[in-house]
């Protein structure tokens, strides 16, 4: 049920954001990686880290070693949430998800039902919200048309921003 609430806060999330947005509809291509710098490279075989965004396997960005330290030895799950490419596990307290967006990046991050805030993760510029399902989303800019979403949704009552902060902080070096 908690994974429904992550992937239907993940597609009202993607949904919003693909409004506004203003890209051209297409197909993705999904043997492409997006670098630093918005350009193209096919890396399918490629794993996370590095000078490219891991389309293809986005449970890459985490080790078994950041699952632990999110409380989970559970095998996280790769699926398609609209446009993006994502991953998703649980813990006890909290269902994740970590989300790979190639057609908007971080100026496209918009409000869900709460107040967005500015934000920095290690090297990177960010936003994050608390949003109407009661998730915690980071929005992590790559690129001009490229970031990854960070969502934690807690599983009874709880804070989810302190465990989203330790996702984004524990992927954010393996991004471009």
């Amino acid at each position: 049920m908690k994974r429904l609430v992550v992937l239907a806060s993940m597609a009202a999330v993607l949904v919003g954001v693909s409004a506004c947005n203003g890209s051209t509809p297409g197909q993705a291509n999904p043997a492409t990686t997006v670098t630093g710098g918005g350009s193209s490279v096919d890396t399918s075989t490629s794993g996370g880290g590095g000078n490219t965004l891991p389309v293809n396997h986005v449970c890459s960005l985490l080790s078994s070693s950041d699952l632990t330290q999110l409380g989970t030895s559970a095998q996280p799950t790769q699926a398609m949430v609209g446009t993006a490419h994502t991953c998703e596990f649980a813990s006890a307290d909290f269902t994740m998800g970590v989300a790979i967006r190639t057609d908007v990046g971080l100026p496209g991050f918009t409000a869900n039902g709460g107040t967005v805030h500015d934000t920095t993760i290690g090297a990177h510029q960010a936003k994050q919200e608390v949003d109407s399902t009661g998730s915690c989303v980071i929005g992590i800019g790559v690129s001009a048309s490229s970031r990854v979403d960070v969502t934690v949704l807690p599983n009874e009552n709880g804070d989810p921003c302190p465990t989203a902060l330790k996702l984004a902080n524990l992927i954010e070096p393996k991004l471009p």
